[in-house]
């Protein structure tokens, strides 16, 4: 049970992917996602009709180790030895993936009104996830036991939280106003297709030197559910947000995706927790004692992690005093918080530039500082280049390209080309991730 709770989140974490939320100026018009801010002087609004996001982050992970993972390519000891020695004492990794189109405004046939409205509907899924977790607990779990012989491993505190989510936004115009702010909002009706959670205190693994016996201790707990089509669960979340004009530029501030979530059919595995009937939340953790395991028909050689939980699974279990359930209840949605500032110029190649701090409320995600320039090199291509530090990896370098493509009723479709951590893909490393996003705007109104 504990290999399925560790080494099956871990490994299957490792194909992470994130999405960017950022708002990119173009001068003479702005595209806009959501609730991302309008400028208030006279131009184009472009909304976005249809996209898709896939990044990933991790502050000690290389991308190089995640896609041998992903395609099942081999990792050679050595290969594993050197992952592990450039994780830190504590790591983190996470991931956030969208794919949505509108339904609302029509392209051609309808235009969001400038009072109160629904200036946008969006359906889409989204699947997000973050994890942090100890060094010992990645050679434990990858490299097994037999390096570590007559050592203790203090695998420690780890979190993982994943939630795939199917979902219709409402985009809300707000009608009132206060001094030179505009107040926007919006609802978002959720389905629940997903949601894994696992947790572990203290825990640690100890192997005698001479490969015959193994002393666990420490709690933990697990919660999932199956992927369910029709949903296992259902949401309620909400946004707000409020921009101003500044000079040639304005400020936004925003809260997004806050609400809760009610999930069912959730399976539950817990040692050291206390559960309030089939509540989702643990009512208190108490202290248990540690476990000690003798070989059972296992030679010296074989006595690895995985074998001793394959073959002794029973035997394990029982003497870890596991237990088991189903449960349901709410959980607080990973929602986002965003502070941007974008400033424009006129009469030059640099149309602008872009201040941002963003935070998400997801396992290993830190505050993300970020900012760029836009520029117009020809025509109506538009470029937008800048560094990031912070969210789930530790800085980024991120570039993006907007350009006029195809046109329907008299009006121009925009592409934009997103790309996150470009130095991940030239020079791999640890310190970053990497990722792509492609998106299609359409004019509305101005």
């Amino acid at each position: 049970m504990i290999k399925s709770l560790f080494l099956g989140v871990v490994t299957t974490f490792l194909f992470v992917e994130a999405i960017g939320s950022d708002t990119s100026s173009t001068g003479n018009f702005v595209i806009e996602r959501n609730l991302e801010p309008i400028p208030t002087q006279k131009t184009s609004i472009y909304r976005e009709i249809g996209g898709f996001w896939a990044t990933s982050g991790s502050n000690s992970v290389p991308l190089a180790m995640a896609s041998k993972f992903i395609t099942g390519g081999y990792i050679s000891p050595d290969e594993m030895e050197h992952f592990e020695s450039k994780l830190h004492t504590n790591n983190r990794m996470g991931y956030i993936q969208d794919m949505s189109v509108s339904v609302y405004p029509i392209p051609g046939i309808s235009q969001p009104n400038d009072d109160l409205a629904v200036k946008q509907i969006t359906v889409g899924t989204i699947s997000m996830g973050g994890m942090s977790f100890t060094k010992d607990a990645f050679g434990i779990f990858f490299r097994g036991n037999t390096p570590y012989l007559g050592e203790r491993k203090e695998m420690g505190n780890n979190e993982f939280l994943q939630l795939r989510q199917r979902y219709i936004d409402f985009s809300i115009q707000l009608p009132f106003k206060s001094k030179k702010w505009n107040f926007y909002s919006d609802v978002k009706l959720s389905q629940v297709l997903d949601f894994n959670r696992a947790h572990t205190n203290n825990l640690f693994l100890e192997t005698d030197k001479n490969a015959d016996s193994i002393i666990l201790g420490g709690n933990f707990y697990s919660q999932q559910t199956a992927y369910d089509f029709l949903g296992t669960g259902v949401g309620l979340q909400g946004g707000f947000g409020a921009r101003r004009s500044v000079k040639q530029g304005f400020l936004s501030l925003s809260v997004t995706d806050f609400g809760f979530l009610s999930v069912n059919n959730v399976q539950r595995q817990s040692r050291g927790f206390s559960w309030d009937g089939d509540d989702i939340q643990s009512a208190e953790e108490f202290s248990v004692k540690d476990v000690n395991i003798q070989s059972v028909g296992l030679t010296g050689t074989d006595i690895k992690v995985s074998n001793w939980f394959d073959r002794q699974r029973d035997t394990v279990e029982s003497r870890l005093n596991i237990e088991e359930d189903v449960q349901r209840g709410m959980v607080l949605s990973p929602f986002i918080a965003n502070v941007s500032y974008y400033k424009y110029k006129v009469g030059s190649i640099i149309t602008g530039y872009r201040l941002g701090l963003n935070y998400i409320h997801m396992v290993g995600y830190t505050p993300r500082f970020s900012g760029e320039i836009s520029w117009r090199p020809i025509g109506n291509v538009n470029l937008n280049h800048g560094v990031s530090f912070g969210g789930f990896d530790t800085f980024d370098v991120n570039s993006s390209v907007s350009f006029n493509a195809g046109s329907f009723n008299g009006q121009t479709f925009l592409f934009n080309i997103y790309l996150r951590g470009i130095e991940s893909l030239l020079v791999p490393s640890e310190l970053h991730g990497g990722g792509i996003g492609i998106q299609i705007y359409y004019p509305f109104g101005g």
